[in-house]
């Protein structure tokens, strides 16, 4: 039997956030960003939301700004898309209050809490037998990891169409609509096996060699072999792998402090540009994009900080020498991040 420990060791966005911190908006990036935001709001003051959305989306993703959250989010609740509203209603008031915006963040906060109450829900519980190897579940197409099983997720109304598939297995696939305020769960069953899947091979037996005592008279306990000893941690540990996810964990505070200091510093110049939170200046307006960047990185890196030092700690009571220990890396996907599992286990 195994007992198995798992826990989130690493999240990929915190390097996108890192490349996000350290990139450069040219000159014309920032116009063409204007240009589509100036469009959408044409779009809106015409009603035409469902056109202004992708607007707002593209200036965001050129250069973020707590303006055109509020506006994406504001397109968002008029076309029926409540969850992606209130998540972006949560990270504009996330950045304004970095940047010292202290009205918008209020307005922001405000709209979010409006939103909550009639979000809609979908939780997808995996069955326990249809964990096998390759398992891969989708939601609308987006990946969705397994380790979500049962956990209630914010989803925007409508038609969702809910996938899973695994090698060797015949797949699976429902489609339920949700709508507003509705909590609906999706059962994943145990996946069949595919008729024409090849078996899994089964161990053969292995003649033992003539030299190697029988088990009636190996009752004297053999020496390790240095191999065997080389293999073994400087504190009897079967593996290292306490110590590499503890290290991790070291690295990953550190670099949340330096951000962290970084975002504090950007957030104390913009306020010094900006000092009533409206700022119109190009150079206060980066700030304040700097120090949002920053403080996500910072959150990130002390949440993988102590997710891993947290891990470490486990897996270094959880694998004596005397056990068989496993530990692999599992990929945690949705529509807005990316990261990775660390799932460790022993055989008992």
């Amino acid at each position: 039997m195994g007992l198995w420990v798992s826990a989130c060791a690493c999240w990929l966005g915190a390097l996108s956030l890192t490349h996000l911190a350290h990139a450069q908006v040219s000159a014309e990036q920032k116009a063409a960003a204007e240009a589509v935001f100036e469009e959408g709001m044409r779009l809106i003051k015409q009603g035409n939301f469902a056109e202004a959305c992708p607007k707002f989306e593209m200036s965001q993703r050129v250069e973020p700004a707590v303006g055109t959250m509020l506006y994406l989010a504001e397109c968002y609740e008029k076309t029926n898309r409540s969850a992606s509203s209130w998540a972006m209603f949560r990270e504009a008031a996330s950045l304004a209050e970095t940047s010292g915006q202290t009205e918008r963040m209020k307005t922001a906060q405000a709209r979010a809490a409006r939103l909550e109450p009639h979000l809609a829900w979908l939780t997808i519980d995996v069955a326990k037998d249809a964990l096998v190897p390759g398992l891969q579940i989708r939601r609308n197409s987006a990946l969705v990891s397994p380790e979500l099983s049962g956990t209630p997720t914010p989803i925007d109304p409508g038609d969702v169409t809910v996938d899973a598939s695994a090698p060797g297995h015949l797949p699976f696939s429902t489609k339920v609509n949700v709508a507003s305020e509705a909590r609906v769960v999706v059962a994943i069953p145990a996946l069949p096996a595919a008729p024409d899947a090849a078996p899994l091979p089964t161990p053969s037996a292995v003649p033992r060699p003539a030299s190697e005592p029988s088990p009636a008279l190996a009752s004297v306990p053999q020496a390790a072999s240095p191999a065997q000893e080389s293999s073994r941690a400087p504190d009897g540990h079967a593996s290292a792998v306490p110590w590499v996810v503890g290290g991790i964990g070291v690295v990953a505070l550190g670099v949340g402090s330096y951000f962290g200091l970084k975002s504090v510093a950007k957030a104390n110049d913009a306020r010094d540009i900006c000092p009533k939170g409206i700022c119109n200046s190009e150079q206060g307006a980066s700030a304040a994009s700097d120090a949002h960047s920053a403080a996500k990185i910072s959150n990130v890196s002390f949440a993988l900080g102590a997710a891993a030092l947290a891990t470490g700690v486990v897996l270094y009571f959880a694998l004596p020498t005397k056990h068989g220990a496993q530990v692999g890396m599992l990929p945690m996907l949705d529509p807005t991040s990316v990261g990775l599992a660390l799932r460790g286990g022993l055989d008992l």
